[in-house]
């Protein structure tokens, strides 16, 4: 059996039951497990005890007395110092309504002179407004001071600030007309009056200006176009007849100075002699006249640049008209040193490159100029003045031809004579031929040049055989002569329609000697007099009534003879043709006509004869095969 502490025992045994229940329950926990129990143990532990009284109690309520009095006499601080805090805010309180009241009379007092202070501030905002919106106006329908000056004093400069004033003026002037379209008529025409005023002095200003400048910077051999001549240029052509007139003074100044120097070149040449005086090369008339077109296709091209500079391209008519007004000056002395070399009538190959050189730079500089320019007029005269003295020294040189006709050799060669025409006919044919590159233009009349020279050529070629010779020494030496024309002209594709017409009168020819080879042939075989029979007969007459059998047997022996010795080789006739394919041509025409003639025989004698083998000695296809050679 368990034995109960004493201590235990003793408190349970006291009469104050619950402290004993208590104090059992503290004894019998872990203190060390109770955080609680143990914090309060060691604030009772700090509790000093007096010894001599032992009641805990009374200790425990000393204690808290001790403290609710410190708590007091603190608190006692706070309470003052709220109640300080108090008498405060009842002070400022107090301050408050007396402002307010203060304000409120104040606000009483002042309430007219706040409305009129708004009204003052809309007033002012209106009056704003109204000063922005004038401003604006006056700024658009104004000149600056410094602007009127710019425009109408005489001694400020022409600048680029006067032609910015002088767009604003004509742009017042524009935004004027819509004034005159509102209601605000009055104020346009008043702004337009003033405006004119000073649209008047500028453009006067700016015309004197420019007359100026036209008559000193324009005379020069080069000029160099300042921006400001072109701004004012295109400033006065909102004025017709201002900008004619300075248009003249222009034209006139250019037209004086391009003639200077075309005259300077041809008679002083360049600075310092380079390049040399054009007239140096007056005894070479085609790179004299040349020399002369060259310096005027340039400075007509420079010309139409300055100009194209000066007026931009919104002017097209006028720069035809002060371009042909320039190169005017250049017409007259070009015209009477290129008559000059023409009246003395050169050689022909010359006076057509001359005629040809002349006809380009008409086509070339008409490209630069307008139609019917006095400068351009000139040169198509002077192209037809060249064509005619062209024309004229080859009908002398035909007259010469005809009369001197030299009779070709016996192997009917090309005589000299023609040789030299148809080299001067390459030469200009070769030159007709680079003016076509050079200007990239067809369909020039070329026809006529070659007649001119052909045909005179051609009829000199048959003075010359005409009497010493034969028909077919004369037509071999006519093909010969067209052929030798005709490789001339091969080579140039304008010649085409000219080398047809030579080809048809060459084939011509080759078929009246094919038919003279022919006869010949017939001739050499014994056929002539069974040809003639056979042609002259009556078709319902058969052979064999004209001709008997023995008759007809011994003709056909001697052609088998003939047969027998005939060869491939030429005959001399045909070897005196220059062109192997027309020997080839004709004999293969004249061997043609044979077999088709010993097939007209062997058809009589087979219609007419009895046992035709016998007098036929070969067959229709053994003919062919023996003039296979030529077939």
């Amino acid at each position: 059996m368990e034995f109960e502490s004493p201590s235990l025992l003793s408190i349970a045994n006291k009469p104050n039951k619950p402290l004993a229940t208590k104090l059992s329950q503290v004894l019998n926990s872990s203190a060390s497990k109770d955080a609680k129990i143990k914090a309060a143990l060691t604030s009772l532990s700090n509790i000093p005890l007096d010894p001599t009284h032992n009641n805990l109690q009374d200790e425990l309520e000393k204690k808290q007395i001790e403290n609710n009095r410190k708590f007091l006499n603190a608190f006692e601080n706070v309470v003052k110092q709220f109640e300080s805090l108090e008498t405060q805010i009842q002070d400022m309180d107090n301050e408050c309504q007396d402002l307010k009241q203060k304000l409120a009379k104040v606000q009483v007092q002042t309430s007219d002179m706040i409305e009129q202070a708004n009204t003052m501030q809309d007033q002012s905002m209106a009056s704003s407004a109204q000063k922005t919106i004038v401003d604006r106006f006056l700024e658009k329908f104004t000149l600056t001071t410094e602007e009127i000056k710019i425009l109408g004093d005489p001694s400020e400069p022409i600048d680029n600030d006067f032609f910015a004033a002088l767009s604003h003026l004509r742009q017042i002037h524009n935004d004027c007309q819509l004034l005159l379209s509102t209601k605000h008529q009055t104020a346009g025409r008043d702004i337009m009056e003033t405006m004119a005023v000073y649209q008047e002095n500028a453009y006067d200003k700016l015309y004197k200006w420019t007359q100026y400048e036209s008559r000193t910077a324009f005379g020069g051999d080069s000029i160099d176009v300042s921006s400001l001549m072109t701004k004012a240029l295109r400033a006065l052509a909102l004025r017709p007849v201002l900008f004619q007139t300075i248009v003249d003074e222009v034209g006139s100044a250019r037209h004086d100075a391009v003639a200077r120097a075309f005259l300077r070149a041809l008679t002083r040449g360049g600075p310092g002699g380079t390049p040399r005086p054009i007239e140096l090369q007056a005894p070479d008339p085609l790179r004299y006249i040349g020399d002369m077109l060259a310096w005027v296709h340039q400075a007509c091209a420079s010309e139409r640049e300055i100009l194209e500079t000066l007026l931009g391209n919104d002017n097209p008519d006028t720069i035809d008209e002060l371009l042909d007004n320039a190169m005017d000056g250049t017409c007259r002395p070009l015209k009477t040193r290129m008559e000059q070399v023409l009246t003395l009538q050169p050689g022909a190959i010359t006076s057509y490159k001359v005629a040809n050189l002349i006809q380009f730079y008409a086509m070339t500089l008409s490209k630069l100029m307008r139609k019917n320019a006095a400068l351009e007029r000139i040169l198509y005269e002077m192209t037809e003045l060249a064509y005619k003295y062209f024309f004229k020294t080859l009908n002398a040189q035909a007259e010469r031809l005809t009369q001197s006709s030299e009779p070709p050799k016996h192997n009917l060669s090309i005589a000299p004579t023609v040789r030299e025409m148809t080299n001067q006919l390459k030469e200009i044919l070769a030159s007709y031929d680079s003016s076509l590159v050079a200007t990239g233009i067809e369909g020039f009349n070329f026809a006529e040049t070659l007649d001119a020279i052909i045909e005179p050529l051609l009829n000199t070629c048959e003075l010359s055989v005409s009497k010493k010779f034969k028909k077919m020494d004369q037509d071999i030496y006519m093909v010969n002569c067209l052929y030798h024309i005709q490789s001339v002209l091969i080579p140039y594709e304008f010649t085409k329609q000219k080398r047809e017409s030579l080809e048809a009168r060459m084939n011509d020819l080759l078929d009246d000697i094919a038919q003279e080879e022919y006869n010949e042939l017939l001739k050499q075989a014994g056929l002539t007099q069974l040809k003639d029979t056979l042609t002259t007969k009556d078709p319902n007459t058969p052979l064999s009534s004209l001709m008997n059998t023995q008759t007809l047997t011994n003709i056909m022996s001697k052609f088998d003879s003939f047969l027998v010795f005939i060869s491939a080789d030429l005959s001399p006739e045909l070897q005196r043709l220059s062109s192997s394919h027309h020997c080839q041509q004709v004999q293969s025409s004249a061997i043609r006509l044979l077999l088709e003639t010993y097939r007209d025989i062997s058809k009589e004698v087979h219609d007419s004869y009895e046992h035709p083998e016998l007098i036929l000695p070969r067959t229709v296809q053994d003919m062919e095969a023996i003039f296979s050679f030529a077939l």
